[in-house]
């Protein structure tokens, strides 16, 4: 069993901190509030201040501190005022500690800001004398204690093979599907997934609107067309990136039905940046006909971007229609 410091003991601290005790790993929480110090003692929990952490005793340490945007700009002077503690934590011990970020920051942020900062404080190397981490978390809010307990997916960004099997090792016995990359993946991951959630919401408020204007059901119309489309029963499908939608609805219905709705003089603002969206990659790519010839679309673009290098022109047959891609 992993002896872990939780700094930062707010929703997802506290979730990630309890979660790895019920598995029988000794876990203390760091925090700067002393009240928050105190409650978690009085559930007879152990809680300290940064100065008062046992390094010599620590294996893993979780940041999950605060990440909040002010004017629009992501604040990462509480994680790196965090990270500066546990470099010197781990300049004072000569064992392997891990160090994993939780907080969800921007793409890069554990590689270029977290970690330099965690060789300066310390003296000593990322990758050999200690690990670096990019664990995002999946919690909702109202249950997050639950969510963490029986997670749908863990993802796990490490650099070097200590740091990757450890994490998997205390992952495992939760039983999710673990996806392993680099820590900037993980990163692009937890944003691209919250991003997804948020894209979706506007686009069924949009369709609400819309619907309230003609007089019908808006909840009718969504919650069929959760059943229906296959965006939402089939979970891969658009996911692939790098090619434009084709075939014979996608590209007749969206343009008729964004006429429809400019003729009523109403907004449908998703739907015309999808639009423009596709039309630009068009004009790179040639749009797949069929989900399914996703990847002849890709290898055609690899076979043009060969023959560009030639300078030559060539003509390719996807689902039985010819394309100049060049």
């Amino acid at each position: 069993m992993a002896e872990m410091v939780i700094i930062g003991s707010g929703v997802v601290g506290q979730a990630t901190g309890k979660g790895f005790a019920r598995k029988g790993h000794a876990v203390t929480f760091v925090d700067i509030n002393p009240q928050v110090i105190a409650r978690l003692r009085s559930e007879g929990l152990k809680a300290c201040t940064a100065g008062e952490v046992p390094w010599r005793q620590v294996d893993i340490v979780m940041l999950a501190v605060s990440t909040p945007s002010v004017d629009g700009q992501i604040v990462l002077d509480y994680i790196e005022a965090a990270a500066e503690d546990v470099g010197r934590g781990i300049a004072a011990v000569n064992h392997f500690i891990t160090v994993v970020v939780r907080s969800t920051v921007p793409p890069t942020t554990t590689e270029q800001r977290i970690t330099p900062i965690l060789e300066r404080a310390s003296g000593k190397r990322a990758g050999v004398d200690f690990g670096v981490a990019m664990n995002p978390e999946f919690l909702r809010a109202v249950s997050n204690e639950k969510d963490f307990a029986r997670p749908w997916i863990t993802v796990l960004g490490t650099c070097d093979r200590t740091t990757a099997e450890l994490l998997d090792e205390i992952y495992k016995p939760f039983g999710a599907l673990i996806v392993r990359c680099t820590p900037t993946e993980a990163e692009m991951i937890k944003y691209v997934n919250n991003v997804y959630n948020a894209v979706k919401i506007s686009y069924f408020n949009e369709v609400h609107q819309i619907c309230e204007s003609l007089g019908v059901d808006s909840n009718l119309v969504s919650s069929t067309v959760a059943r229906s489309a296959e965006s939402m029963w089939n979970p891969l499908y658009g996911t692939r990136g790098g090619v434009p939608y084709g075939g014979a609805c996608l590209p007749k219905d969206t343009t008729a039905f964004m006429q429809f709705v400019r003729n009523h003089g109403w907004e449908h603002q998703i739907l015309e940046a999808t639009m423009e969206v596709n039309a630009r990659l068009e004009r790179a790519v040639p749009a797949a006909t069929s989900p399914d010839l996703i990847e002849d679309v890709l290898a055609a673009v690899q076979a043009r971007d060969n023959a560009a290098a030639q300078g030559k022109e060539l003509e390719i047959e996807i689902g039985g229609n010819r394309h100049v891609v060049l």
